[in-house]
């Protein structure tokens, strides 16, 4: 087995600021995104302590956890996927989505894919305003997703 470390001759550590997020059926313009953060699975386990013997317990696998998915962009009212949050936050009608989260390398071909199965919104927020800063006014979306894979 082969390791590579950072001083490998030729190997560039990828960057976190080139990357996609896809949509289906969105256009272009839904998949610009300042952040996203929440790509994580736990593995929950079991605790069950030795029959006779106090000092041991051992902890078995139960299920897998995973974190909400959270995607910060440009306030972007009248897009499809405001369109869809506000069906599903304020209309009860929810259209789960499969995602693409693509990291792209510095010369913008990819480097890594996930495939986020069955997401909805599940909150929306506006960050905070304030008249004596010259800052974008940035929302949050949080999805509830099934589960992810790592596609690449």
């Amino acid at each position: 087995m082969t390791s590579v470390s950072f001083f490998t001759p030729g190997y560039v550590p990828p960057t976190a600021f080139h990357f996609q997020v896809k949509f289906p059926n969105f256009p272009p313009l839904d998949s610009s995104f300042q952040e996203v953060s929440g790509l994580k699975v736990t593995l929950e386990t079991e605790r069950r302590p030795e029959g006779g013997d106090n000092i041991a317990d051992h902890y078995l696998p139960k299920s897998t956890k995973y974190d909400n998915l959270v995607l910060k962009r440009c306030l972007m009212s009248g897009s499809e996927l405001d369109a869809w949050c506000r069906r599903a936050i304020e209309n009860f009608k929810f259209d789960p989505k499969d995602i693409n989260l693509i990291l792209l390398g510095s010369d913008l071909k990819p480097l890594a894919e996930w495939s986020i199965i069955r997401a909805y919104p599940i909150s929306w927020e506006l960050g905070s305003l304030s008249s004596t800063k010259n800052e974008l006014a940035i929302e949050t979306l949080t999805l509830k997703y099934r589960y992810f894979r790592k596609n690449m």
